[in-house]
């Protein structure tokens, strides 16, 4: 049965003369038997090696999950001028320069601000002088207004003083002339009594010495008795009259009481005036304290105006790369729009956006390959956490399934795998594709702990430089 199959081929070349066979038909199936052996026995290793490799593909597929969606990503921070505007007038940097922390990257002009830095100073003196002056005007208030006091109190006791004299001096003059027209009064009535008797005498002996009953000596004795008694008289009502007249001197001692105290109650009124002072010290210092204000508010002025003029000048926040500059010398810079772009070469790490149909045995800590196209060999790394939202959470357009459409579509889950540094670590970059290959395993807690807060430490410093 194995020469029916070997002999049908060969009737093909019949137009070939018999002669010129090589072999004869019988020793053909003895050679061809070997090579079938061969193909047969090299058929059955390829399959083998076949059966080996989807074995250990599917081995690993089952240990591991792998995800071609998977970047290298980094901390860009885009760094845009602080709250002032103006044209690009230095530019220190460029793209992939590395820079230190506080390093000049650019300036904007600074003519404007330093202007009004100008005008916040000279305002900020103005208000200093304005102060001074106020102050001055406080103390010489604060000197003057107590002396004024003291000055009006003395005056007050000085005029109290002298309206006692005078109440005094009114109650003396009022005795004095009363007990003097008491006194001119009986003095009067005396000397009408003295002369009223001495005219009786007088007109008696007159009679007498008519009819020659007394001598004329007698006579003219009676007649001066008479005439002394007389001007006994008009002395005594002569000094009735003045004392009387001296009534007057009361009149003037009341006059001298009111003036007394109108006096006193001036002198009560000037130091509830001076008093007063007072309440314009506590005005003054009221005032005072408004300059003060106003020199706050000046200085604050000053030192805003200062902090924009320092805006000007932008400055690495952080020590980093420079990957992307959006502006060139000459261009209008806006506040709060970034200029350049730049990261911290110490925060690069892996973001795998893994199937959720493939997180079954990823955890923290669990080891993972990472395929990068730039370099020939894969970098070893950690799995740091599993985010705890899908993406689709923050997509632009989310999706709205309450219409009744709906189709299922695996979502992908962001997981954090952080790259163990080797000799290539500076030759990695933000943005480069990577095949992530993650082991299936219990993970390392303990591991994925402490390297999450190596990594918040490094972040820290970041926001620290930052602020």
């Amino acid at each position: 049965m194995t020469d029916g199959p070997t002999t049908t081929p060969n009737p093909a070349p019949a137009p070939t003369p018999p002669a010129i066979v090589p072999t004869p038909p019988a020793a053909a199936p003895a050679k061809k038997s070997p090579e079938r052996f061969w193909q047969l026995a090299a058929l059955i290793v390829v399959a083998l090696i076949v059966v080996v490799l989807i074995a250990r593909w599917g081995v690993h597929r089952a240990t591991s999950s792998v995800t071609d969606d998977a970047f290298i990503e980094a901390h860009i921070v885009n760094v845009a001028p602080e709250a002032v505007s103006g044209r690009l007038v230095r530019y220190l940097v460029d793209e992939n320069d590395h820079v230190e922390s506080g390093q000049l990257l650019a300036e904007i002009d600074p003519i404007s601000y330093r202007d009004q830095v100008a005008l916040a100073k000279s305002k900020l003196d103005g208000a200093q002088a304005e102060l001074r002056r106020q102050e001055a005007g406080l103390d010489r208030l604060k000197l003057e207004v107590p002396i004024q006091i003291e000055i009006a109190r003395r005056a007050h006791a000085a005029a109290l003083a002298d309206q006692a004299k005078a109440k005094e001096s009114l109650k003396l003059t009022i005795d004095s002339v009363e007990k003097g027209v008491d006194e001119a009064q009986a003095g009067v009535a005396a000397a009408n009594a003295e002369f009223v008797l001495a005219q009786e005498e007088y007109t008696r002996y007159s009679n007498l010495y008519k009819q020659d009953a007394v001598p004329l000596r007698r006579s003219q004795e009676v007649t001066r008795s008479r005439d002394a008694a007389d001007a006994q008289l008009k002395l005594a009502q002569a000094k009735l009259a003045l004392a009387q007249a001296n009534r007057t001197q009361i009149d003037v001692a009341k006059r001298t009481l009111e003036a007394a105290e109108k006096t006193a109650q001036k002198a009560a009124e000037g130091i509830d005036l001076a008093e007063t002072g007072n309440a314009q010290i506590k005005e003054t210092e009221l005032l005072t304290a408004v300059k003060k204000e106003g020199v706050t508010e000046a200085q604050r002025a000053l030192t805003s105006a200062e902090d924009l003029l320092k805006y000007t000048q932008i400055h690495a926040p952080f020590p980093g790369i420079i990957v992307k500059r959006y502006r060139n010398l000459g261009d209008f810079a806006s506040a709060g729009v970034p200029i350049l772009s730049m990261y911290d070469p110490d925060l690069i790490y892996v973001t795998a956006n893994l199937e959720e149909t493939r997180l079954r045995g990823v955890a923290p800590g669990n080891a993972v390959e990472l395929e990068i196209d730039a370099f020939a060999e894969p970098f070893r790394g950690r799995v740091l956490w599993l985010d705890k939202s899908t993406g689709a959470q923050f997509a632009l357009l989310p999706r709205n399934v309450v219409s009744g459409e709906f189709t299922k579509v695996v979502q992908r889950i962001p997981v954090r795998i952080q790259i163990e540094k080797d000799d290539r670590w500076p030759q990695l970059r933000a943005g480069l594709s990577v095949r992530a290959t993650i082991e299936h395993g219990p993970g390392d807690k303990e591991w994925a702990d402490r390297a999450n807060r190596e990594l918040n430490d490094i972040e820290t410093r970041f926001n620290s430089v930052t602020k």
